[in-house]
Order: structure tokens, then C-alpha cells, then sequence
């Protein structure tokens, strides 16, 4: 199931695929329009967090538009790779200007410009093209199963709901089946009731996920069809204005830990551009823990470094969330705490492949 993506680092077999593919999007002026769309929307939002389009933006966007109807008229029946590319990026634009029904527009041409194609198998770059199509199909489904119209987790006045002790009995119980960290930061009064209940679905799916790795040796499509939901949840969490901050850095911890469980990696494809411009705008500002949110720190920035590449927005943020330790991290110690929220091998895996590279990172959170 795992397809291939572009490594920066052009190390194996992604080497091959960068040769051709960066001139092939350099070249094509469709392509380059709509990817300068999107990445300078992507820019606004990463220094400023307004997701508004600027007029330059939509000046791309309208031509990029207009060369993909000359050429969907060209290439009729047989559209070619630069068309899913376009309309990818066209897809990111709307997502990230907030325009769903463009998204959804644009999804519902890549959906049918893969029919013509004869199915995803079809498209070029090595599997790339893939990814590229089952993650915004994923996406679609995601935002179209009605997970975001559930009230008990985004109430129609925007507003979060802070538990106050003694906890509803009911509540009491949820939280106790949380993973041990989690659950403490719950009684702690540091999760919105809201948040608690996006934890509980994660740790009731995780726990069918071991069961089935157990019981078959093979990825079961409803349970990671289960996982993009999640991850779009979390998603949807981030875009919330009142959502604060230990909240976002547990959210996204939990998307970390989700795509760990994915093989195709659609959904880290799918999200990983926001995420890093999210973390950059983090990153830009001042970060204040206290002393008794040490571990759940430890945690989120363990998973943030040992999801996502060296020197992205996102690791970057999580060597700044060890580094307000007073020493170098203990990566056995941090694990063994990691355990207590959530964690897998695949994480320990990843997070190994990358400690003889690890450096301190930049602006520590006192």
C-alpha cells in the first residue's frame, strides 16, 4: 500500500523522482501558477494567520484556472499528469483560504480525471500521483461523512466547555479510560470536554487497531478510513479560534501519533503543508509552560520530532519544547514517559533513524 513521495534529501529511490518531476512542474506555466497560489496563501497564513486571499493570490488562482479549461478542452478524454498536479494544488489553495466548495469542486475533478485515467495504478511519478489522489479523495470522504456536523464536538456557539470538579460520574468514567497522561491532564482541568471526548475516539480506535494487527496481519480499510476521520477532526480542532494553546500542541501530538498508523501516508501528505505552516506561526511567537505541563511537553515534542523530517516547522517546534529542559533530552527516558500518553514502535523506529542527527533546535520555551 505505501506509494513513494519527494524527499528533499534526494536520498534512494526518491532521487529519481525529483529528477523528473521538479522540471516537469517548472516547466508547465498551469502547474506553476497554481502552485505559486497556493504556497503564497500558505506564506500569508504561516506570518500572519489570516487565511483571507490576497489579490495576487487570486490572480494566479484565475489564471491557473483558465490554462486547466484550455487544456482539459486539449487533452479531452486523455488528460495528462500536470492536470492532477493543477488541480491538487488548486485543492490546497481552496482548503487553505477556507473555500470548501471550491475544494470539493476541484476533488470532484480528481476523482473523475483518475477514471479516465483507468484508476490511480494509472498516474505517473512513480506513485507519487497516487498519494496525491487518494489523499484528497480521503479528504472528501472525511469532510462528507457528517463527523464535523457532531454538536457534542463542535457546539453550534464555537464555544469549548471546561469541566469543573467534582466531574459528571459519566465523565469520570471517560477519562479514566484514557491513556495515564492524558487522563491526568484531563483532572487537571487542561483539556475542554470537547477535547477529552476527540481523545477517547483516538484511544478506543487504537486500541481495535492493536487488536486487529494482532489478530490478522493485514490493515484493516474500515479502521483507516477510522484514522482519516480522526486526523480531519483534529484538523478542524486547529481552525477553531478558542482552542488553546496546550490543546493545539496536543492535537497535534495526536496527529502524529495517527499517522504513524497509516501506511499510504495520504493524510500526512494531505496535511502536512498546513501543519508545518501552523508550527511556523508558533514558532514565531512566545511559547510559556509551566513547570507541571513538563511531561506533557516531553511527549508532544517527542512525537512532533519523531514524525515529521529535521529542520520542518513542525521538529523544529518539538527540539524547542525539549530543549526547555535544562539538559540535552534522554531519548530512552522521553519514550518511557511517551508510553503513558500515546505511542508505538513505529514512532520508536522513526525517532531512532533520527537521533545521531538530532541538534539542539532554535528559540527554547521556558
Amino acid at each position: 500500500m505505501a506509494t513513494q513521495r519527494p524527499s528533499y534529501f534526494g536520498i534512494g529511490q526518491d532521487l529519481s523522482l525529483l529528477k523528473d518531476y521538479i522540471p516537469y512542474v517548472l516547466s508547465d506555466k498551469m502547474i506553476f501558477c497554481a502552485m505559486i497560489a497556493m504556497s503564497s496563501t500558505a506564506a500569508n497564513i504561516a506570518a500572519s494567520g489570516n487565511r483571507e486571499r490576497s489579490p495576487e493570490t487570486l490572480k494566479y488562482y484565475q489564471f491557473a484556472l483558465s490554462l486547466l479549461r484550455q487544456r482539459l478542452a486539449t487533452e479531452g478524454d486523455h488528460p495528462s499528469d500536470a492536470v492532477i498536479i493543477t488541480l491538487s494544488s488548486l485543492c490546497g489553495f481552496e482548503a487553505m483560504s477556507g473555500n470548501y466548495e471550491g475544494l470539493d469542486m476541484h476533488t470532484q475533478g480528481i476523482k473523475q480525471v483518475v477514471a479516465l485515467r483507468g484508476g490511480v495504478d494509472c498516474l505517473g511519478f512513480d506513485g507519487y500521483l497516487k498519494t496525491i489522489a487518494i489523499a484528497w479523495q480521503t479528504f472528501y470522504n472525511a469532510r462528507h461523512s457528517r463527523i464535523l456536523d457532531d454538536e457534542e464536538l463542535f457546539p453550534k456557539n464555537g464555544q469549548l466547555t471546561y469541566p469543573v470538579h467534582p466531574f459528571d460520574p459519566s465523565l469520570c468514567e471517560a477519562v479514566a479510560r484514557l491513556p495515564t497522561g492524558l487522563s491526568e491532564m484531563s483532572l487537571a482541568g487542561l483539556l475542554s470536554y470537547q477535547i477529552i471526548l476527540l481523545v477517547g475516539r483516538i484511544t478506543n480506535w487504537s486500541h481495535n487497531m492493536s487488536k486487529a494487527f494482532k489478530e490478522v496481519d493485514i490493515y484493516s480499510l474500515h479502521r483507516m478510513s477510522a484514522n482519516s476521520r480522526h486526523v480531519t477532526l483534529c484538523g478542524e480542532f486547529l481552525h477553531r479560534p478558542n482552542v488553546s494553546l496546550i490543546e493545539q500542541l496536543v492535537v497535534l501530538a495526536l496527529m502524529g501519533f495517527c499517522y504513524s498508523l497509516d501506511a499510504t501516508r495520504a493524510m500526512f501528505w494531505m496535511t502536512n503543508a498546513y501543519l508545518q505552516i501552523r508550527c511556523r506561526h508558533l514558532n514565531n511567537g512566545h511559547i510559556e509552560l509551566a513547570d507541571k505541563n513538563r511531561n506533557h511537553a516531553v511527549w508532544i515534542g517527542t512525537t512532533l520530532v519523531a514524525t515529521y523530517d529535521l529542520g520542518t516547522q513542525a521538529s523544529i517546534l518539538g527540539m524547542s519544547l525539549l530543549n526547555a529542559q535544562t539538559m540535552l533530552p534522554d531519548w530512552q527516558k522521553n519514550v518511557k514517559l511517551c508510553e503513558q500518553y500515546f505511542w508505538n514502535d513505529a514512532l520508536s523506529l522513526k525517532l531512532a533513524a533520527k537521533i545521531g542527527n538530532l541538534s539542539k533546535g532554535r528559540k527554547p520555551i521556558k
